[in-house]
This record gives C-alpha cells, sequence and structure tokens, in this order.
C-alpha cells in the first residue's frame, strides 16, 4: 500500500511540514535505523570532497546536485517510514484535515 493513500494526503516535495515530519520520524525509536540511513548518506555525500558536479568546475550549478540530493533524501525517507507512524505525527503536528 502507498504511504500517499495510506494516510489520504501528499506532501509538498519542499515543505515546512514535510522537513518537521522528517525530524519527527528520525527521532521515532519505532522507525527502521536502515530507513534512517538515507539522510545520513545524504548529509556524508554532502560534505564528501566527491561530487557528481564539482563545485570547483561548475560555480553555482554544482551546489544544485547537493540541494536536490538532500531534498530527494527528505522526501524518500518520509514516503517510505512506516503508514502508522506517520499518521501519529501528522495528528501531533495538528495538520490531520489540512491538505498539504
Amino acid at each position: 500500500m502507498d504511504n500517499k493513500i495510506a494516510k489520504g494526503k501528499s506532501l509538498n516535495w519542499l515543505s515546512m511540514d514535510q522537513l518537521v515530519l522528517f525530524f519527527k520520524l528520525f527521532r521515532d525509536p519505532a522507525v527502521p535505523w536502515w530507513l534512517k540511513a538515507i539522510p545520513l548518506f545524504a548529509v556524508i555525500y554532502l560534505i564528501s570532497p566527491y561530487d557528481l558536479i564539482p563545485d570547483f568546475l561548475f560555480p553555482g550549478i554544482g551546489e544544485i546536485d547537493d540541494i536536490i540530493l538532500l531534498i530527494f533524501a527528505v522526501s524518500l525517507f518520509n514516503r517510505l517510514a512506516p503508514v502508522d507512524r506517520i499518521k501519529a505525527h501528522l495528528e501531533e503536528m495538528d495538520i490531520k484535515g489540512k491538505d498539504l
């Protein structure tokens, strides 16, 4: 079952609510450790000197791949998290009826 369907709504690809949900899920002990590795690998990629698009060769454009990867990692983590935990945190955030 798709998480989007299970929770009845989808989060915008980049919103403050998605970031808050990410941090709540990341700190949640019920979320598996292997899911938490997704954003950690993204952070490791950000601080590593190796890039798909080198920052020093393409100033400005080189940082875009870093930002895209970070947004993708947060979004993927939120989509793969257990549905029951997503529902619990969305209710805690009091956005159950709000269209995101």
